[in-house]
């Protein structure tokens, strides 16, 4: 046999090397016997066409640099067709595809691997390993290694010129190297961590990443968040240019964001939220004093990353009302790897256009050149100029030669796992298991995952909370799951069409999309889109319910940690102006602190805390904010 290669490939490898409509294509022809002639010469596999059509594949050629004499120079159906009939043809004695073994990449040795790398993605290599990754890992006939920056599949055993990524290069990049690493690290586990090294070998000076990022903290609780970006302008870029030298992205991320949330206050956008800013500054003073502080600072992380071609389908969107203005969020996911990435813009009236206009004619609006906010959120893009940032935002470019096209999607799309959950319990482990969010990546959106629905229990619309509640169970036994969405100004009809669509308006629910959280031990989702017999985005829908909803929502029910939480908020926002304020609450509320059994917490909230020392208010809100998020996920 000429090529073993291809016979060890899979339909799954195939459409990686091409795409999913040629293999379709060919598995097609197969079927009807429609096969082309095939000559198996010494050193090379003719295929030859009904229609005159004839491809040479030579050997030791990749299939894509076979000779073919149609018009296409990179891989069309000939060439895959040529794969498919040389692959049916040897099944009988090889297997074929139907019985190719699992395998691991963790069989890759050393020398294996730096032969396939060039000069420069070992430097790459290299530098990318001075920093940890948490890598998940999937085994089987197409083994899969999901790095935070990129997705790695091993498409024929032991042939790394078969591994494919989906970033720019797509193939024999570091990333290959990482994958293999991971899996040897693994031991035939799930999960790895890779990569990683002290701060002294790193050449990193952490105790210069913390001065600078407790000056901007400092100066948050001297001036507030009220005085405006130009009060804070100076620490916060000295502490940029820090995070910059270290090459510290999450850091960078995290002051991005503490940036973004001043200078919404002082241009007097909703999306300020001062709860936020309490988050960030405490997340700046958690990193620097992380006991792995490579990983909470992302050292070495590349803060952008340059995908391949790739097609990204709409798994949903969300409206979110700010004021005047409205933000549209969209989450896409990787059709081949299940890699998820957000698109966002926050969008103004027009002068001409009242409320009701200005909602009308947002689903035209552009989230990017070609790309309405409708039809995104509706569709699916193959695009080869496409960034993802280390926060999971995705953006389009206009590189040479390279372009983004917008189509639209089916209802039901099957998507690879983990992002198609199967199994509430295995969500609820992995909810469980992450790591406080003060020290996580800092990420745009939340976990999330797409769900197969067997049967929906029930629903119901709470008009005091403003809250549409559902119940699910999911197909093959996989658990009970619960749905929530809670009423926006931005999409007011939402929550009537989830209620017509979990009625089966479009027929049953097949399908759910959307982010996930952790309630009293309970999996919470909150639908960005829903698959029926066509695909159906909430806030993208027109309402043509009889439901009814109230603009207004009652106050939630709040406790001393809420009250905690407020009182220090309040210290960032309004800076020294909040001492008389916090002398007077602070005493009080540690009392009742204490009377509820959080003594550690009581301790923080003490006279202390009125003198604005950065490492005092930062333990108190640490100790907080921890308590509170472990609080959202242990009570209902």
């Amino acid at each position: 046999m000429l090529r073993p290669d291809l016979v060890a490939l899979t339909d799954q490898g195939l459409i990686q090397l091409s795409n999913a409509g040629l293999v379709k294509r060919a598995l097609r022809e197969l079927e009807m016997g429609a096969l082309p002639e095939l000559e198996e010469a010494n050193d090379a596999i003719i295929a030859r066409f009904a229609d005159g059509t004839s491809t040479r594949l030579s050997s030791g050629q990749a299939l894509a640099d076979a000779a073919c004499s149609c018009p296409s120079s990179g891989m069309c159906r000939h060439r895959v067709m040529l794969a498919v009939a040389y692959r049916a043809r040897h099944a009988a004695t090889d297997a074929g595809d139907a019985s190719a073994p699992d395998w691991n990449p963790a069989s890759f040795d050393a020398e294996q691997v730096a032969d396939s790398l060039s000069a420069s993605a070992k430097a790459e290599l290299s530098r990318l390993l001075r920093s940890r990754h948490p890598v998940r890992l999937e085994y089987g006939k197409t083994p899969t290694a999901y790095l935070p920056i990129a997705t790695v599949r091993f498409l024929v055993p032991s042939d790394l010129s078969y591994a494919r990524c989906d970033c720019e290069l797509g193939t024999h990049c570091a990333h290959v190297g990482m994958a293999v690493k991971a899996f040897q690290t693994a031991e035939g586990g799930s999960q790895a961590v890779i990569g990683g090294v002290s701060e002294g070998e790193a050449g990193i000076d952490v105790t210069s990443l913390r001065v600078t990022c407790d000056a901007v903290i400092e100066r948050l609780l001297g001036a507030g968040t009220v005085a405006g970006p130009a009060a804070h302008a100076q620490t916060i870029e000295a502490a940029r240019r820090s995070a910059q030298q270290a090459n510290a992205v999450q850091l960078l991320l995290v002051l991005e964001a503490l940036e973004e949330q001043i200078v919404d206050y002082d241009s007097r956008s909703a999306r300020h939220d001062e709860h936020i800013v309490l988050q960030l500054v405490a997340g700046l003073f958690a990193r620097t004093r992380a006991k792995d502080s490579v990983s909470a600072l992302g050292l070495g992380e590349p803060f952008e990353t340059p995908m391949g071609k790739t097609r990204l389908v709409s798994l949903g969107a969300r409206l979110h009302q700010e004021g005047a203005d409205i933000r549209a969020s969209i989450l896409l996911a990787d059709s081949d790897t299940g890699a998820t990435m957000v698109m966002e813009k926050p969008f103004s009236p027009l002068p001409s256009e009242d409320a009701r206009g200005f909602a009308a004619s947002l689903s035209t609006r552009q989230m990017s050149v070609g790309m309405p906010v409708g039809g995104l959120g509706r569709g699916q893009i193959l695009t080869s100029v496409a960034r993802r940032r280390a926060d999971g935002v995705l953006t389009l470019g206009r590189g040479s030669g390279g372009r983004s096209q917008l189509m639209p999607r089916d209802a039901l799309f099957n998507f690879p796992q983990p992002l198609a959950a199967t199994s509430v319990e295995r969500v609820a482990a992995e909810l469980s298991n992450q790591q406080i969010s003060l020290l996580r990546p800092h990420r745009r959106f939340d976990i999330l995952h797409v769900f197969d629905i067997d049967e929906v229990i029930g629903q119901s619309w709470s008009p005091g909370r403003q809250l549409w509640e559902a119940g699910a169970h999911l197909a093959n036994d996989g658990g009970k799951i619960w749905f929530e969405r809670p009423f926006d100004a931005a999409a007011p009809g939402a929550p009537g069409i989830l209620a017509v669509a979990f009625e089966g308006k479009w027929g049953p629910v097949r399908q759910v999309a959307g982010t996930v959280r952790l309630v009293g031990g309970a999996v919470v989702c909150e639908p960005w889109s829903i698959s029926a017999d066509r695909f159906i985005v909430p806030d993208l829908e027109v309402d043509e319910s009889d439901h009814t909803v109230a603009a207004i929502a009652a106050s939630a029910l709040r406790n001393v940690l809420d009250e905690a939480e407020d009182l220090l908020s309040g210290m960032l926002h309004a800076g020294q102006r909040s001492q008389g304020t916090v002398q007077a609450l602070a005493p009080a509320i540690s009392t009742r602190l204490l009377e509820r059994g959080y003594r550690q917490a009581s301790q923080n909230i003490n006279s202390d805390i009125t003198t604005l020392n950065v490492e005092y208010f930062c333990k108190a809100a640490i100790w907080l904010l921890t308590l509170q998020e472990t609080r959202d996920t242990e009570t209902a």
